[in-house]
C-alpha cells in the first residue's frame, strides 16, 4: 500500500515536472542554441519572445541539462517502483 501511494505521488510531481519542462524550458533553450549574436530576440514555437543573452543562454542550458537529468531519473525510479511493485503482487 505505501509502495503505490509512493508512485502515485511521484507520478503527479512527474507529470507537473514534465509539463514544465515541455513548456517553458524546452521552447527556450531550442530558441536559444544557435543564437550567436548578443541581445538578438527570437521567437519560439509557442509564440513567445525569447531574449538570447550571454547570461541567460548558460543560465538556460544548465537549467536544460538539470531538468533533462531530472527527467530522466524520474523515469527510472518510476519503471523500476512500477516493476518491482508487480513483482511483488506476482509473488
Amino acid at each position: 500500500m505505501i509502495l503505490k501511494t509512493v508512485q502515485i505521488i511521484l507520478g503527479g510531481l512527474y507529470v507537473l515536472v514534465m509539463l514544465f519542462y515541455l513548456s517553458v524550458i524546452l521552447p527556450e533553450y531550442l530558441t536559444c542554441v544557435d543564437c550567436n549574436t548578443e541581445g538578438a530576440m527570437r521567437t519560439d514555437f509557442l509564440g513567445d519572445s525569447v531574449q538570447c543573452f550571454g547570461d541567460s543562454k548558460v543560465f538556460g542550458r544548465v537549467l536544460f541539462d538539470f531538468s533533462t537529468l531530472t527527467i530522466v531519473g524520474f523515469s527510472v525510479l518510476l519503471v523500476v517502483l512500477f516493476l518491482w511493485r508487480r513483482f511483488k503482487s506476482n509473488t
